[in-house]
């Protein structure tokens, strides 16, 4: 069985968002303008916030993600209308039991330095991903495959170099063994952290941090420590769908609305948008603004419940009772955003449009009597938001509604975005955090695991619970699409339960694209997705 391949009848209900994608980023022009010709040597230029690595296994975030997306390719990539996986690097993907995975990499791809993209340099890479001497973010992305815990325990020395679960069986064959049965194993090989290293990035690692080799259809033309703006250029040899330009500039803005009036003068072709400037985009560029087809993206607030009172399921359950979200949406978020009713979101099957309940129902005086009877925090609370990307707004309101519903001081503090994951699990931020997360591929296991499960790389609540953990990993060994869905609701169902994060709302993603790049498509699953933008002049 080809697990590429092959369908999942669950995907079915999101092939018909397919039409509204075509509809809603269609290729306009703004009245009275047609494009020019085309200039497959233009470049086009990014508007990012400042990535916290470029290594695929130390990446994190959608800014370093996007970057990394467009440097290199894995094993697999997705439908970007139904988020069903397609073979990428791979030529084909097999399993019969969904715990020892066959898989082929297709010949002909190489590396940025010439060398060949093979069975040994998909091993080098995760095995890197995983080397505690690296301590890169995504190791834990790693911890299903056999042999991992012997190479990076929890306590103690490693007793092995690398992971035993992953065998190079020739040049372009190699058998991955997985600790237990994961249906949703191959919605992981697409994920960045899952990409091939070269020989290179081991002889030389500072040298690849900063300028890093890749198999993607962009190479990087110079290093990038820090600075303005990451330059790439197209590759030559590159074996896919050669790009319709010459190649990207990310430029580094401090934040989206940073980056949108950059977009007003000129100097950018496609910027994020907060929700602050949607309006005003749309007024003034009503046939460049391009939204996701679906709401692919959930606000939340990570909670430190490390810290008394934080710890307290009550207290929890009353701070999401005591927001208003359906007036927040109304009134800041231009009515864009869709109260969230579930731990995962709408772009993935499962998702439930009313389960969060009385959790997510604003009742100021039943959250005050259970914030009361629960003993209550003493105050004051910080809410943090993340500099430049428009949550400071809404992070306002809520401190206000917390502090008018509980009787306390509530204030709202600022964190960069390349120090937000860093702070949170570091336990730096010692408060609740306003943050954004993007779909990655229609499965409750996107959200589930990296959020909430016990080696979650994003568990920014720093939530722990076996019974949680057992049920994502019978839902992951089940048969059954059905069996599958039933058994992750009832772990969603426990994360309602605990208040294991607070939930907000989902939304799409919103951009504004220049006329000379009008021609670009959102892409809610793959990032840094740029080359079938032919740049009009």
């Amino acid at each position: 069985m080809n697990r590429t391949t092959t369908r999942p009848r669950w995907l079915t209900a999101l092939a018909l968002t397919a039409a509204a994608a075509a509809t809603l980023v269609g290729c306009t022009s703004p009245a009275g303008s047609s494009p020019g010709a085309t200039n497959a040597d233009a470049v086009l230029t990014v508007g990012i916030q400042k990535p916290t690595s470029l290594i695929p296994g130390n990446s994190s975030g959608l800014f370093a993600n996007t970057v990394v997306g467009a440097l290199f390719d894995g094993l697999v990539d997705y439908d970007p209308a139904t988020g069903e996986t397609r073979n990428l690097v791979a030529s084909s993907i097999e399993t019969d039991d969904q715990r020892v995975w066959k898989i082929a990499i297709a010949p002909g791809w190489t590396f940025h330095n010439g060398e060949p993209v093979n069975a040994a340099s998909f091993a080098r890479g995760w095995n890197a991903a995983v080397d505690p001497d690296n301590a890169w973010a995504q190791s834990d992305q790693f911890s299903n495959i056999e042999g991992y815990d012997e190479v990076a325990p929890a306590e103690g020395s490693p007793t092995a170099e690398t992971m035993s679960g992953i065998s190079v069986d020739d040049d372009l064959h190699l058998t991955v063994t997985l600790k237990k049965p994961n249906s949703q194993f191959p919605y992981l090989l697409g994920r960045q952290y899952y990409s091939p290293l070269p020989q290179a990035a081991l002889d030389d690692p500072e040298s690849f941090a900063t300028k890093p080799i890749g198999n993607g259809p962009y190479e990087m033309v110079e290093p990038w420590t820090g600075g303005e703006q990451i330059v790439t250029r197209t590759y030559p040899d590159y074996p896919g769908q050669a790009p319709a330009n010459g190649g990207v500039t990310f430029r580094v803005y401090t934040g989206n609305d940073v980056a949108y009036t950059d977009y007003q003068a000129g100097a950018v072709d496609i910027v994020t948008l907060n929700s602050a400037d949607i309006p005003e985009a749309e007024a003034a560029y009503p046939d460049l603004v391009r939204r996701s087809a679906v709401d692919d993206w959930r606000n939340y607030l990570s909670l430190p419940t490390y810290l008394p009172g934080y710890d307290n399921p009550d207290i929890r359950k009353a701070l999401s009772m005591a927001i208003d979200r359906e007036a927040i949406i109304a009134s800041l978020l231009d009515g864009e955003a869709h109260v969230a009713t579930d731990y995962d979101i709408p772009i993935s099957v499962g998702y439930r449009d009313d389960a969060c309940g009385e959790s997510c129902t604003y009742d100021p005086a039943a959250a005050k009597a259970l914030w009361d009877a629960a003993g209550g925090m003493a105050g004051p609370l910080t809410v943090t938001s993340v500099t430049g990307t428009g949550r400071e707004i809404w992070a306002e309101a809520i401190a206000n509604q917390w502090a008018k519903t509980f009787g306390i001081d509530v204030t709202v503090a600022q964190v960069a975005s390349e120090n937000t994951w860093s702070g949170i699990l570091g336990k730096e931020i010692e408060s609740p955090v306003a943050l954004g997360a993007p779909g990655n591929y229609p499965s409750p296991l996107d959200t589930l695991g990296p959020s909430y499960s016990s080696t979650g790389s994003v568990n920014g609540s720093f939530y722990f619970n076996p019974e949680f953990d057992g049920l994502l990993a019978d839902a992951a060994a089940a048969s059954g699409t059905q069996n599958q869905m039933d058994l992750y609701a009832q772990a969603k169902d426990l994360l309602i339960r605990d208040t294991a994060s607070i939930l907000l709302w989902t939304y799409p993603s919103t951009y504004v694209v220049s006329q000379r790049a009008s021609s670009w498509v959102p892409d809610s699953f793959n990032k840094g997705q740029f080359g079938s933008v032919a740049i009009s002049e």
